[in-house]
């Protein structure tokens, strides 16, 4: 169960890069979103050693980052208007075909983010990293991210 777990852990903490080195820069309202992914996964790879033990527990850190994350989430739901599907994004065109299914998972990763931030010991760590990396940021980017190209 743990190696399932970091395996699982190691993957949402590896996806990312939101865009491929090689194409023209992105933006308005994509390159922000681009921008908060970014920055929602580099608070969200510290908390993910944390689980798997390669940095010490710090209840202060988990607030912290957590807390970044649901802002960073809160606004990134804002920067999907009409017209950013086009251009330097893997956005899928189901997130503005199914806009409530797409916005029900923002509020969910969200929830889980905000949950996170309550977390005060070790042993609650992994479940809610769990959950937001489960039931938000792969449920969205399954559903509507497009694979990286190679």
């Amino acid at each position: 169960m743990a190696l399932a777990t970091a395996a699982m852990l190691a993957g949402v903490a590896m996806a990312g890069g939101h865009g491929g080195a090689k194409k023209m820069a992105a933006t308005g309202p994509i390159a922000e979103r681009q921008q908060a992914m970014k920055d929602i996964k580099s608070n969200f790879v510290p908390l993910v050693k944390m689980v798997k033990g390669a940095q010490p527990f710090d209840a202060a850190t988990v607030k912290k980052n957590a807390e970044i994350i649901a802002a960073k989430l809160q606004a990134s739901a804002k920067l999907f208007p009409e017209g950013s599907d086009t251009g330097d994004t893997r956005a899928k065109p189901e997130i503005w075909t199914m806009s409530e299914e797409f916005q029900a998972i923002m509020n969910t990763a969200i929830e889980k983010a905000k949950a996170l931030a309550n977390v005060s010991s070790p042993d609650q760590l992994a479940p809610a990293v769990m959950a937001l990396g489960g039931e938000g940021c792969k449920a969205c980017h399954e559903k509507f991210r497009k694979p990286k190209q190679k």
